[in-house]
């Protein structure tokens, strides 16, 4: 039976804080190209109408505690009253063994006048709804244990932690980076001044960084300062002046320079797809 589930906020010390808004509808429809979707890496910027995917879900820290029951049963759950449409974190439509999430925003929560068109016109002075999207922002299918998604940012209020996916570096990481025998900070730049995109390249970096050994780092500063010759201080160590000489070693640590065969142009890759 479909079904279309609302979770409220609830600061009361009841665990079940899903509520059941109504049955028998099939709210949200299957994508045709998830089988074409790519497992998520932050450095890889999907294409339109394209899916990130993580695998093993279940498995994962903010994976949601119903969706490793057995089977999924609404029965427990209370019917949404309209004293709670103002508490809705996210919704969510079971359909056949999948989970369709929406993350709900005060946006999507509308109190208006509205005229509907049916059988006759209605006139309703105090209309409450829900607005629903075309395309979930995630899906669970069950039967695969995959969860898909196209951004991070509308699902990270629905599973707790997976931001940590793509997360920021601490002021510790950032200054810990920053302090590195290979960076000479120049011009009063600190890491007062490390803005978020940085802090978050920061902390793919560090993780980099941690994989490579002394001989992958020296390739990788040599291969840096062939790309970046501005950035060069000494034979040892880059000058960051600025965000964006932050920016573009950071991209060198990651290797996102490369020069084309055909009319050797150098390029710097926005986005990167392992194959």
């Amino acid at each position: 039976m479909n079904q279309l589930i609302a979770k409220i906020r609830d600061r009361s010390r009841t665990n079940n804080k899903l509520r059941k808004v109504i049955s028998d509808e099939i709210v949200f429809t299957l994508p045709e190209n998830l089988d074409e979707a790519i497992g998520y890496n932050p450095s890889t910027m999907l294409e339109e109408e394209a899916w990130y995917v993580i695998t093993a879900f279940s498995t994962m820290p903010y994976c949601l505690d119903f969706l490793m029951d057995e089977e999924f049963d609404s029965v427990d759950y209370e019917q949404l009253d309209l004293a709670s449409f103002g508490k809705l974190d996210f919704i969510f439509s079971y359909q056949d063994g999948i989970y369709y999430f929406q993350n709900i925003s005060k946006s999507q929560l509308v109190t208006k006048k509205l005229i509907s068109f049916g059988e006759r016109f209605n006139f309703d002075r105090n209309n409450t709804s829900i607005v629903i999207k075309d395309v979930a922002d995630a899906i669970y299918v069950k039967s695969e244990d995959k969860l898909y998604f196209r951004k991070l940012s509308s699902i990270s209020s629905i599973f707790y932690g997976i931001d940590q996916l793509h997360r920021e570096a601490t002021e510790a990481e950032t200054a810990e980076f920053l302090n590195q025998g290979f960076v000479e900070l120049v011009e009063g730049f600190s890491s007062a001044d490390v803005k978020t995109a940085n802090r978050k390249r920061i902390a793919l970096a560090l993780d980099t960084l941690n994989n490579y050994c002394d001989e992958d780092k020296r390739t990788v500063f040599a291969y840096i300062k062939d790309y970046c010759p501005e950035l060069t201080a000494t034979d040892n160590s880059f000058a960051i002046a600025d965000e964006n000489d932050l920016k573009m070693l950071l991209f060198g640590i990651e290797q996102r320079f490369y020069t084309t065969p055909v009319g050797e142009e150098k390029r710097l890759a926005n986005s990167i797809l392992r194959i």
